[in-house]
C-alpha cells in the first residue's frame, strides 16, 4: 500500500493554506489506500529538475509538490503551491541522500550554483580571517558538506555571510556549519548530526532507508496510514512541536542515566519537548510513577496536554503533573492530615509591613523579605546562631553580627505571627515537604522530571531531590537562565544534586523562532553575564534558528489609545492573512495594560482571552497574559505592548541602588529576561509597542534593528 512522508517544514506551511485549500488536501489522503492514487492523479513534469518529482492537482489554483519514488511505494510530499509556484519550485529542486550522513536531502540546485560560481569568482578578502579557517576541507567533507563549498567557505569572514549561505543549503548541510561557526569540534558537529548513531553504508538511491535514519527524522515524518496523517494535519503545530533533532533524541530516549541530567539551552530550543519525551521515554521503560513539576500552573498544564499529545491518556496515567507549589501543599497535607492554610503574596507584604512598622529598624519590609527568603529559607537556616555565622551570596548590603541579630528577631516575629495563625508560604511547606520526603525509606517517585529549573527556590530543590531516591534516571532537569524570570538562584550541587561530566548538556538549535526575531531578542542580553545553574557560566554563542522570517516590528505611540488602536490594526491584519486568532498572543508587564488590550480588541469584535492562574477556561480568540503567565507558551504572532519607559523595568519591581546594590542589579537583569521571554514566544512575527518613550532596552537595541514604524523616536 502507498506511503506518504511530509517534510517538516510542509506541516506550518499547511496551516497557513485557506481552510477552503486544506480541506481539499485532505480529501487526497483516503487515496493512498486506493490503489488509483499513483496512476491516476501524479503528473510528471517535463521541466523539473528531478525525474522523481510529481505534482498532484488540489484545485484550480493550487497544486502539491512530490517525490514520487522509482522504485518501491513511499511517497514524499514537501509543498502545496499555487500552479505557477509549484512548477518554479519543481525546476530549481532535487531530491537527494548525503552520501556521508544518509539523510535524505532537498536542494535548491539553481541558488546553489549560483552562489558557489559567484563567490568562487571572488578574490580572498585581506583583513578578517576566514570565520572557518580553522577547518580543513577533509574536515568539512567529513560532515557531509559538499566539497565544491570549500572554496566558498574559505572566503567567509562574517556570519552575515554565512547566513547567506546556509540560508540555500539543505538543513543538515547547514546545520554543520553552523556548528562549526559556533565553536563546535568535527567530532561534537558529527555526533549532533547523526545523534551517535553511524549512517552505515549509505546507498544514495534509497530513500526509504534515508528517512529511518536520525539524521531525516528530525525533518521529515512517515505516516503509518491515511487516518494517521489526517490526524496530523488537523493538529499541525502540535506534531512540529513535538519533533525532536536527532540531538534531542538522543538525550531523551537514551535508556540509562547514571545520576541526575541537566540540559541547558535558550528559548526555543525544545527543552520542554525533549523533557516530555523522556516522560515518555521512562514510562515505555519502567514501572514507577513518574513527577513532572515546573514553577508555574499555566505551564504545568500546557505540559499535560503535550503530554496527551504525546501518549495519550495511558502516558497521563504514569505521569503526575504538578506544579512546585501544589506538590508542596500535597507532601504536607498527607504528612499532617489536615489542609495547610497558604500565605497569599499580599498577605505576606501586610504582615513584614506591620512588623516594621512595629519595630521601627533602618531596613525596609522589602529589604527583609528578600533576607529571609534569599538567605535564611534559601540554606534551611532554622537558629539565631547559624544566621550569624552564614554566608550571605548574592546579597549586596553589608551586615554586621548585631544587624543580623536584630533582623533574626524580626523574622522570627514574622514567622511566630505566621505560625498563630495557622499560615505558612509556599516556601516554608516547600521546605517542610523536603523534610517529610527525607524521612521516608519508600520515595512516591521513581522519577523527577523538572522544567524551567532555574525559577526554582533552593527550598524547592531539596524537596525535589528528597522526592526520588538517588540513582539511575532520578532527575532529568531542563532549564535556562536566559529567561530567569523570578529571583530564585541556587547552585544545584549546593542542594544535592550532584551532575557530572557528559550528564551536562545544552542545546543551541532554535525550533520556534525566526533568524530575525532570535537575534534582535538576544540583543536585548547583550553584555549580561549568567550561570549554567551550578555556579558556572552560561552564553548564547552558537544558539541559532532554522527558520528565517521578517524582522521585529518595533512601533512608538503618543498615547496609549493610539497604541491600543495599533494592536486592533495589527490583529486584524495577521487574522486577514490566515493566522487563526487562537495562534497570536499579546503580552503584557501588568494585568492591568492586558485589560486594556482585551477591552481594546473586544470592542473591535475580535475574540480574545485574558489568561487565568491556572488557564482553565475555555479556548479560543486571541490569548492575553502577563509576561510571567507567557512563559512556555508559544504562538505564531506575538504582540508585546506597553514597553515604556515607565513600564520596562517596572519600577515597582526593582530595589533601590542605595538600598542593596547588587539586587538592584539583579533586578534589572530580570527585566531583560522577562522581556527576552515574552519576544521569543513569537514563531514568524513579533511586534513590540510602546507609547511616550521606550523602554531603555528598546533604545539600547533599535539600532540593530531591521524594521521599525515608530513615530516617536
Amino acid at each position: 500500500m502507498p506511503k506518504l512522508a511530509v517534510a517538516r517544514d510542509f506541516l506550518p506551511d499547511y496551516a497557513a493554506l485557506e481552510k477552503s485549500v486544506r480541506r481539499k488536501v485532505d480529501e487526497l489522503f483516503p487515496k493512498f489506500g486506493e490503489h488509483t492514487f499513483a496512476g491516476l492523479h501524479l503528473e510528471k513534469l517535463g521541466r523539473a529538475r528531478d525525474p522523481r518529482t510529481r505534482t498532484i492537482r488540489i484545485d484550480d489554483n493550487y497544486r502539491g509538490v512530490l517525490m514520487a519514488p522509482e522504485s518501491g511505494d513511499l511517497y514524499l510530499l514537501v509543498k502545496v503551491l499555487t500552479h505557477d509556484d509549484a512548477y518554479k519550485w519543481a525546476e530549481r529542486n532535487r531530491f537527494g541522500v548525503n552520501n556521508v550522513t544518509g539523510a535524505l536531502e532537498v536542494s535548491d540546485v539553481v541558488a546553489y550554483e549560483d552562489a558557489v560560481s559567484i563567490l568562487s569568482s571572488v578574490p580572498t578578502p585581506a583583513g578578517p580571517a576566514p570565520l572557518l579557517g580553522a577547518y580543513t576541507v577533509k574536515d568539512i567533507v567529513r560532515l557531509g558538506i559538499d566539497e565544491k563549498l570549500a572554496p566558498v567557505i574559505a572566503r567567509l569572514t562574517t556570519e552575515n555571510e554565512l547566513e547567506g549561505l546556509t540560508a540555500i543549503l539543505p538543513q543538515g548541510q547547514a546545520d554543520a556549519l553552523q556548528m562549526l561557526a559556533a565553536g563546535y569540534s568535527i567530532e561534537e558537529a558529527w555526533a549532533e548530526l547523526v545523534a551517535g548513531e553511524e549512517p552505515g553504508p549509505v546507498d544514495t538511491e534509497d530513500v526509504a532507508a534515508a528517512l529511518e535514519r536520525p539524521a531525516s527524522k528530525s525533518m521529515f515524518y512517515v505516516a503509518s496510514g491515511a487516518d494517521d496523517l489526517l490526524d496530523i494535519l488537523s493538529r499541525p503545530f502540535d506534531l512540529w512541536r513535538t519533533f525532536l533533532h536527532p540531538t534531542q533524541r538522543r538525550l531523551a530516549y537514551r535508556p540509562v542515566y547514571n545520576g541526575p541530567v541537566r540540559v541547558t539551552g535558550g528559548a526555543g530550543t525544545g527543552k520542554t519537548v525533549v523533557a516530555v519525551h523522556r516522560a515518555k521515554a521512562l514510562a515505555d521503560i519502567g514501572t514507577g510513577r513518574i513527577l513532572f513539576t515546573t514553577f508555574t500552573r499555566n505551564l504545568a498544564r500546557a505540559i499535560e496536554e503535550n503530554l496527551a499529545l504525546l501518549g495519550g491518556p495511558e502516558l497521563l496515567a504514569r505521569v503526575d503533573v504538578l506544579n512546585v507549589d501544589r506538590l508542596a501543599h500535597q507532601v504536607v497535607r498527607e504528612a499532617e492530615g489536615v489542609l495547610p492554610k497558604v500565605a497569599q503574596d499580599h498577605e505576606q507584604s501586610r504582615l513584614w509591613e506591620l512588623v516594621v512598622d512595629e519595630s521601627g529598624p533602618s531596613w525596609t519590609p522589602t529589604f527583609l523579605r528578600q533576607e529571609w527568603i534569599q538567605v535564611i529559607l534559601a540554606q534551611g537556616i532554622a537558629s539565631r546562631e547559624a544566621y550569624l555565622m552564614a554566608s550571605r551570596p548574592g546579597r549586596g548590603r553589608r551586615l554586621t553580627r548585631r544587624d543580623r541579630a536584630e533582623i533574626w528577631k524580626i523574622v522570627e516575629e514574622v514567622t511566630n505571627r505566621l505560625v498563630s495563625s495557622n499560615h505558612r508560604t509556599y516556601l516554608q511547606m516547600a521546605d517542610a515537604a523536603a523534610g517529610f520526603l527525607r524521612a521516608r525509606t519508600v520515595k512516591p517517585y521513581a522519577h523527577v522530571i523538572v522544567d524551567e529549573g532555574q525559577d526554582l527556590h533552593p527550598a524547592q530543590w531539596r524537596m525535589l531531590r528528597a522526592a526520588v531516591a538517588e540513582g539511575q534516571n532520578d532527575l532529568f532537569i531542563v532549564g535556562d537562565t536566559h529567561q530567569r524570570i523570578y529571583d530564585n538562584r541556587v547552585t544545584l550541587s549546593s542542594v544535592g544534586i550532584n551532575i557530572r561530566g557528559r550528564r551536562s548538556q545544552r542545546l543551541r538549535i532554535n525550533y520556534r523562532t525566526t533568524h530575525e526575531i532570535l537575534a534582535w531578542s538576544l540583543s536585548l542580553l547583550a553584555g549580561e553575564s549568567f550561570d549554567d545553574l551550578d555556579g558556572h557560566g552560561d552564553t548564547v554563542v552558537g544558539y541559532r534558528s532554522q527558520f528565517h522570517g521578517p524582522a521585529p516590528t518595533l512601533a512608538g505611540h503618543p498615547t496609549r489609545a493610539a497604541e491600543m488602536a495599533g494592536l486592533v490594526e495589527a490583529v486584524t491584519r495577521w487574522r486577514d492573512d490566515g493566522v487563526d486568532l487562537a495562534d497570536i498572543g499579546v503580552a503584557a508587564r501588568t494585568s492591568e495594560v492586558c485589560k486594556q488590550a482585551f477591552t481594546a480588541l473586544d470592542g473591535a469584535g475580535i475574540q480574545a482571552r485574558v489568561l487565568a492562574g491556572d488557564d482553565a477556561g475555555p479556548k479560543g480568540g486571541v490569548e492575553l497574559g502577563t509576561m510571567h503567565r507567557m512563559k512556555g507558551l508559544e504562538y505564531r504572532c506575538v504582540a508585546v505592548v506597553d514597553v515604556g519607559r515607565d513600564r520596562i523595568p517596572l519600577p515597582a519591581a526593582v530595589t533601590a541602588a542605595s538600598e542593596d546594590r547588587v539586587e538592584h542589579d539583579r533586578d534589572i537583569q530580570r527585566e531583560r529576561c522577562l522581556l527576552y521571554v515574552a519576544c521569543t514566544r513569537a514563531r514568524d512575527d513579533l511586534r513590540v509597542t510602546w507609547s511616550g518613550p521606550p523602554s531603555p532596552f528598546i533604545e539600547r537595541n533599535e539600532g540593530r534593528t531591521l524594521s521599525s514604524d515608530s513615530d516617536t523616536h
